[in-house]
């Protein structure tokens, strides 16, 4: 079992959103990865990128510069 950790939690409204989310990371090497929204999080299509808390900020820019969609944000022990 992972080690829980003040994460990020970025919930996207489609699965489609979700899949560009994880091609653009993966491509230029940013942190975190897509998981099952926790069932304590209500949710769009029930996938979320994860990251550590500390990147927020670094991955909320990096979104809007690439154009990628979301639903919403929150801050969570992951």
């Amino acid at each position: 079992m992972r080690k829980k950790e003040d994460s990020v939690l970025i919930s996207f409204g489609t699965t489609a959103q979700a899949m560009a989310m994880e091609e653009c990371c993966r491509r230029d090497g940013m942190p975190g990865r897509l998981i099952p929204i926790p069932s304590f999080v209500s949710a769009g299509c029930g996938v979320g990128w994860k990251a550590p808390a500390a990147e927020a900020e670094n991955l909320l820019n990096y979104m809007d510069r690439q154009g990628l969609g979301r639903e919403a944000v929150g801050f969570y022990l992951l």
